[in-house]
């Protein structure tokens, strides 16, 4: 089975989805038939290099909100990761461009160290707060990660793996994915937003056995962040 997951390292709902997956995962019996590839998607293509915007000014400008109230959706944001087992800092995220993040863990992918350099970048942006834009940033984390050093600069100095990005990107603009996290099973069905275990693992299990038509049940993008927000359900009354 192929699970597929468009993700960007600025969204808080990505990791928490990730995490969300491994434990699902981790009680699937045909664990090690599932293979896993994350595709890049970027929330905020326009953003720069430079650190401009803080967590805080960014809820309220994009949902018009207080400062009171902004805090809130970063606070809930928070204890989500923390409840997932994510050492979350949302509020002091440092916000640049991703571009180069997911270029970076395309290099990681050609040495076999995909899914490691997807999980130190998700960590250095949420838990480290460091800018994924810095080229010494992200050569540093390549280092850390096993890649060698002049592949990495080199890499990053040119554009190599950007047509790998682009396509990605393309790829879910085409299938009308606007937000992330997106999961899709099989090139056939997909699921949007961070669902929690139990939904993935029922996905996970009907795909196991062929069964086509996945439960219409299942939760549609409560948890997710697109290139406006990450928005917040409405409380259950």
């Amino acid at each position: 089975m192929k699970l597929e997951i468009w993700s960007d390292y600025a969204c808080p709902y990505c990791y928490i989805g990730k995490r969300f997956l491994e434990a699902a995962l981790a009680e699937f019996k045909h664990r090690d038939s599932v293979k896993v590839v994350f595709r890049a998607f970027e929330l905020d293509p326009s953003s720069g290099p430079a650190v401009t915007t803080t967590t805080l000014e960014r809820i309220m400008r994009k949902y018009g909100k207080s400062q009171a109230a902004a805090q809130d959706m970063i606070d809930h944001i928070t204890d989500m990761g923390v409840r997932s087992g994510i050492d979350m800092h949302y509020g002091s995220v440092r916000y640049t461009n991703t571009f180069d993040a997911h270029r970076l863990t395309k290099l990681a992918e050609r040495h076999g160290v995909g899914e490691a350099m997807t999980e130190r970048l998700f960590k250095a942006y949420f838990t480290d707060n460091l800018p994924l834009a810095d080229h010494t940033i992200l050569a540093e984390i390549g280092k850390e990660i096993g890649l060698p050093h002049g592949d990495t600069t080199a890499m990053l100095n040119s554009d190599q793996f950007s047509n790998e990005v682009r396509t990605d990107e393309a790829n879910a603009s085409s299938a009308g994915v606007h937000g992330v996290p997106f999961f899709v099973f099989n090139g056939a069905y997909g699921l949007s937003g961070a669902q929690p275990k139990a939904q993935l693992l029922a996905a996970l299990r009907q795909f196991s056995n062929q069964i086509k038509n996945v439960a219409e049940s299942i939760d549609q993008g409560s948890h997710m962040c697109d290139e406006d927000a990450c928005a917040i359900p409405p409380a259950t009354p």
